[in-house]
This record gives C-alpha cells, sequence and structure tokens, in this order.
C-alpha cells in the first residue's frame, strides 16, 4: 500500500471562473498558470508523492513550457499516465478544502461525481471535507483557498 498527500493554494481573482475538482463554478477562480484548480493539483501531488515521483511543477512547471490557463482535467490525465495508473488501485481518496470565499458543501456532490469519473471509482470512496480559518490569514481574509489531499493506492 502507498500512501500519498499533496497540497495547493491559490490566491482569488475575479477575472477568472472557479474551477474546482474539475468542475467549473460562476463564481470568482484563482489565478494560475493553469485555470488553477487547486483541488486536482493537490490530488496530482498526492499521487506522484505516492509512488516517488517529483512533483506537479517538474512535469507542469509555470512558464511556457506548459500552455496557459490548461485544464488541470488535462494535467491530471497526464500525470495518472506518468505513475501507470493502471497498475494500482485507489482505496480512498480524502479532500480538505480551506476557504472562507466559497461553500464547499454546496459543491461537494458535483465535485465528487466528476471525480468518481476521472478517477474510474465509486463515489463513496471519496471525501470531501469544508474548513474556513476563522477569519485568519490570507485564507480568512478570503485572498485564497487550500486544497489538501491524502490518498491511498494498493497495488492491483
Amino acid at each position: 500500500m502507498l500512501i500519498g498527500n499533496g497540497w495547493d493554494l491559490h490566491q482569488h481573482t475575479e477575472n477568472e471562473i472557479l474551477s474546482l475538482g474539475g468542475v467549473e463554478f460562476n463564481e470568482d477562480g484563482f489565478l494560475g498558470h493553469s485555470d488553477g484548480d487547486i483541488l486536482l493539483h493537490a490530488l496530482c501531488d498526492a499521487f506522484l508523492g505516492a509512488v516517488g515521483k517529483k512533483d506537479i511543477g517538474h512535469y507542469f512547471p509555470s512558464n511556457e513550457n506548459t500552455p496557459e490557463n490548461i485544464s488541470s482535467t488535462i494535467i491530471l490525465n497526464e500525470i495518472l499516465r506518468v505513475i501507470e495508473y493502471e497498475k494500482f488501485t485507489l482505496t480512498n481518496v480524502d479532500i480538505t478544502i480551506i476557504t472562507q470565499k466559497f461553500n464547499v458543501k454546496d459543491k461537494a456532490l458535483k465535485i465528487k461525481e466528476n471525480l468518481s469519473k476521472l478517477l474510474m471509482i465509486p463515489i463513496e470512496k471519496i471525501n470531501i471535507k469544508g474548513k474556513s480559518a476563522d477569519d485568519y490569514g490570507i485564507i480568512g481574509d478570503q485572498k485564497a483557498s487550500l486544497a489538501i489531499v491524502s490518498l491511498l493506492l494498493d497495488n492491483a
């Protein structure tokens, strides 16, 4: 069994649509070279960490080598290819979104449904929790949000 953990934090901006878990919501999004999907970025790092690979920035640097505004779903699919996802069974994924900018609970089902399709696992193996920063720091000031992802892989 292999455990992976990843996290990602991005600033909010009014100039982008919120992309979270590969689902777009009509709310302020994140600054980033890609679509800024903190959940999928954290998920990618969790997969890479579980199998002992370098982080997402190695494969998708924030420069001219990575297309600007690239969908994080494309990034995830490439990371799954890199880690040879088909050789593993994903036991579960546990996600925490720390934000005061939007309500995670209202978005959780749509995100879980999309992740279930992307990862080809039952929705019951995906957990999403929302937390606040109790008005503290850049998250509490609604300037940024953070995603933390843990997962468990087993050899298929």
